[in-house]
């Protein structure tokens, strides 16, 4: 009901039913990458990606999804949009666990 959207009640239910969406398409994901069913995993990730940009365990899953299948480059690409997001909108970097995941260039 539009007359409801104001509420504190409705925010706190459309919030909730917002964060349980997220941990349930990083399950989905993970459990994906597991059965090896890489493709799946991605999308699955990639919406929890779109849902919530800030996200770092969803990049972090769709990351895995990625290496999962032998696609480090999408992995890079994945973990350096990452960083420009949480760089520019909040002024952080990744976590450190999210960095481990990525191997970064080395200088010759």
């Amino acid at each position: 009901m539009p007359e409801w959207s104001d509420n504190e009640w409705v925010l706190i239910e459309q919030e909730q039913y917002h964060q349980l969406r997220l941990y349930a398409l990083e399950a989905m994901a993970r459990r994906l990458t597991a059965a090896g069913r890489h493709g799946e995993a991605v999308a699955a990730a990639l919406s929890a990606v779109r849902a919530e940009p800030l996200r770092e365990s969803a990049h972090r899953v769709l990351i895995d999804a990625h290496l999962a299948a032998g696609n480090r480059a999408a992995a890079q690409r994945q973990y350096e949009q990452c960083r420009r997001i949480l760089l520019d909108e909040l002024g952080l970097e990744p976590s450190d666990t999210l960095r481990r995941l990525v191997p970064h260039p080395t200088t010759r």
